[in-house]
C-alpha cells in the first residue's frame, strides 16, 4: 500500500526528529508571511488590524470601510482587544508575527497532547498541508484548532478554571469554539467549570473597556450579534461543509436549522454511555467529535478552517480501530481535504468534482459519524499506535 509505505518512511529517524519538524515548520510560516507582505497582501489581516482603531474611535466594527479593506469584521469585540498588542505594531511587523503566532499555538498543543512520540509526528507531517491552507489566508483558524485540545489537557489535569479559560477565549475569536464545552460534561468538578467560566466570560468580555466606554462596548455588541445571523444567512449556499453536502445530494431545501439541530442530537446521544466517561479512549475521540464537528456542521465553513476538522481526524485516527474502513477514510482525507486545495492536486479534478460535489467536507463528515459509531459500540475502545514495520 503506498500510504503504508509513505507512513513508514516518514518513520526514519530523521523525519522523526523534532528538530527538523519544527524547523520545516518555521521555514513553511516564514515563506508564507515574506510572499503576504511582498506580494500578495492580506485582506483578513487588515479586517484584524483596522478593528482596534475602530474600536478606539467609537466606530463600528460591523460597518464596511472599502478604503481599508473588503468584506466585514465578524469576531466578538473582546478578539481587537485581545490582540491588541499585536495590532498595536506597525502594520508589516504585526503581519509577519501573525503566521507565527497561530502555527506556534497549533504545534505547542499537539505537543502538549498525551500521544505517543510517533503519533505527535503522524500529526505534524500529516497536518503540515492543512496548516499551510490555513496560513496564507491569515486566519485564526490554527488558534481554533487548538483550543479543544488545551481545554482537554486543562480538564485532565484536574483544572477547570483554566478549561473554561480556553473555551471562553475561543467564543471570542469564534463563536463555534464554545462546543468545545461540551468536555466538561465528563469530568468532575462541574460546579467550579461553571462558576470559572461565567468568571472568565464577564473578564473577557469586559477586556474592550480599556479601548472605549461601556455604552459603546453595548452597542458593538448589539451589531455583533445581528451580524452573525446576516453571515449565516448570506454565506449558507458558498460553504464548505455537511449543509452543502445535504443540499447538493439530498435537497435544497432542507433548513439549516434542522441539519445543525440533528447534528446536536447525534453528538448528544454519546452522554448516555456514562460508565465510559473514566476511559482516555472515550474522551480522546469527544476531542475528535468536538474538533470535527464544529467544522461540518457550521453553515459558513471554508476551506480553511478545515485545519481544525483534520486536528480532530488525526485524534480520532490514535484512538480508532484502524479497521480497513478507518485506513479508507483516513486516505481519502488526505486525498480530498488535505491536498484537494493545493498546486499538487490536478485542476480539473478540483473543479469539476471536488469543489461541486463539496468533497473536501465529505471524509470529515464520514470520519464524525465513524466516531459516534465508535463511542457508542465499543465497551472499551483499545488504544493502539500506528502499527508499522520498523525501519531498516
Amino acid at each position: 500500500m503506498l500510504f503504508y509505505r509513505m507512513v513508514a518512511f516518514f518513520k526514519k529517524p530523521f523525519f522523526s526528529n523534532y528538530r527538523v519538524i519544527f524547523s520545516i515548520y518555521a521555514l513553511l510560516t516564514l515563506f508564507v508571511s515574506l510572499r503576504i507582505i511582498l506580494v500578495d497582501g492580506s485582506n483578513n489581516y487588515q479586517i484584524f488590524y483596522y478593528s482596534l482603531e475602530h474600536l478606539i474611535h467609537g466606530k463600528s466594527l460591523y460597518a464596511l470601510y472599502p478604503t481599508e479593506y473588503s468584506d466585514h469584521y465578524h469576531y466578538a469585540p473582546t478578539f481587537a482587544a485581545l490582540f491588541s498588542p499585536v495590532f498595536a505594531l506597525p502594520y508589516s511587523v504585526g503581519l509577519f508575527l501573525w503566521h507565527f503566532l497561530f502555527a506556534g499555538v497549533w504545534v505547542l498543543a499537539i505537543y502538549r497532547m498525551p500521544f505517543t512520540h510517533q503519533q505527535k509526528v503522524f500529526a505534524y507531517w500529516f497536518g503540515l498541508q492543512e496548516l499551510f491552507t490555513s496560513l496564507v489566508n491569515s486566519q485564526t483558524n490554527p488558534f481554533i484548532a487548538a483550543i479543544p485540545l488545551f481545554a482537554f489537557i486543562s480538564f485532565e489535569k484536574k483544572q477547570p478554571f483554566w478549561a473554561a479559560f480556553f473555551i471562553v477565549l475561543g467564543f471570542n475569536i469564534k463563536i463555534y469554539s464554545l462546543v468545545a464545552g461540551a468536555l466538561f460534561l465528563l469530568y468532575p468538578q462541574k460546579g467550579r467549570f461553571l462558576v470559572s467560566a461565567s468568571l472568565w466570560a464577564v473578564l473577557l468580555g469586559l477586556l474592550p473597556l480599556f479601548f472605549t466606554s461601556f455604552d459603546k462596548l453595548i452597542w458593538q455588541y448589539d451589531l455583533w450579534i445581528s451580524e452573525l445571523f446576516v453571515k449565516s444567512d448570506h454565506d449558507k449556499w458558498a460553504n464548505t461543509s455537511i449543509h452543502r453536502l445535504t443540499h447538493v445530494f439530498i435537497s435544497p431545501d432542507v433548513a439549516t436549522s434542522v441539519i445543525v439541530g440533528l447534528g446536536i442530537v447525534l453528538f448528544c446521544t454519546v452522554y448516555i454511555q456514562v460508565r465510559k466517561f473514566t476511559q482516555t479512549d472515550f474522551r480522546m475521540l469527544m476531542v475528535a467529535s468536538i474538533l470535527i464537528f464544529q467544522v461540518i456542521f457550521n453553515p459558513v465553513s471554508e476551506s480553511p478552517t478545515y485545519i481544525t476538522a483534520v486536528t480532530g481526524v488525526l485524534v480520532w485516527w490514535f484512538y480508532c480501530p484502524k479497521l480497513w474502513l478507518d485506513w479508507f477514510l483516513l486516505i481519502s482525507c488526505l486525498i480530498f481535504t488535505v491536498f484537494s486545495p493545493s498546486d499538487i492536486f490536478p485542476v480539473f479534478l478540483r473543479e469539476q468534482f471536488v469543489k461541486p460535489y463539496v468533497l473536501k467536507a465529505l471524509p470529515c463528515v464520514l470520519i464524525w459519524f465513524r466516531v459516534i459509531y465508535l463511542m457508542h459500540v465499543s465497551a472499551l475502545i483499545e488504544h493502539r499506535q500506528i502499527d508499522l514495520p520498523a525501519h531498516s
